[in-house]
């Protein structure tokens, strides 16, 4: 018999990530990812922003699916972009998960995966715009001879050799342009809370400032106010 608790399901680039209301959060690789590795719970909320055929097996395996889609406005949240769908669905729910956790604050979303999304909203729940930039795997695949997954140097010593330079030199300047970010933010909203989320943040957290409010799964907090604001 199927259990009527809620299952968010979060299909990013690289990975997917689940839970439902009670549980703690599963990930598996892309590449070895199947429906069948759901629990039955039922109905599905889901984010994508890859992978429309992983979309298409969950539907299949599931009678209850709902593919979450941004929204010019969703509760205490309005959108800055003209057209909601251009908007990924992954940066609408973590600004709904961050108005989760922060409620009237201004805030800074800094999301660190395959891409780097940033985006601002104010106290009132207005998105005030964002940013996209390569992430960490993509900058260091920019070059086919340099490509690597390594994630494990000392970003803060200088290397010695050609990899290793490469490796620390595009680490450092993610971190720095994350830290531009936050000091441009803090120094317009002394305030203001900054918030990290992603799948490659943990690689990073330690070169970044210590005021800063890691959620190792915004999507997923984002996807369970919506279903309970959707009731």
């Amino acid at each position: 018999m199927m259990s009527q608790s809620n299952l968010y399901v979060d299909i990013g680039h690289s990975a997917v990530k689940w839970r439902t209301q009670d549980s703690e959060v599963f990930s598996q690789c892309i590449d070895k990812f199947s429906e069948k590795s759901l629990p039955d719970n039922q109905p599905v909320w889901l984010s994508a922003v890859a992978h429309p055929q992983i979309v298409e097996a969950i539907e299949m395996e599931f009678s209850d699916v709902e593919v979450v889609k941004s929204l010019s406005h969703f509760g205490s949240l309005t959108i800055a972009y003209k057209e909601p769908l251009d908007l990924g669905s992954d940066r609408f729910l973590s600004m709904l998960g961050a108005l989760k956790h922060f409620p009237d604050r201004n805030m800074l979303i800094i999301d660190v995966g395959s891409a780097l999304t940033i985006d601002v909203v104010n106290d009132n729940g207005e998105h005030q715009g964002g940013l996209i930039m390569p992430g960490l795997e993509a900058l260091r695949g920019s070059f086919a001879k340099f490509a690597t997954n390594n994630q494990n140097l000392n970003s803060s010593s200088l290397q010695s050799s050609t990899d290793e330079s490469w490796l620390s030199g595009t680490q450092k300047m993610l971190i720095s342009s994350i830290k531009e970010q936050i000091t441009g933010f803090e120094s317009e909203q002394p305030d203001g809370i900054v918030i990290l989320t992603g799948g490659s943040v943990r690689s990073l957290i330690s070169e970044l400032p210590e005021t800063v409010n890691y959620f190792d799964n915004l999507v997923l907090d984002g996807l369970e106010s919506y279903s309970k604001s959707m009731g």
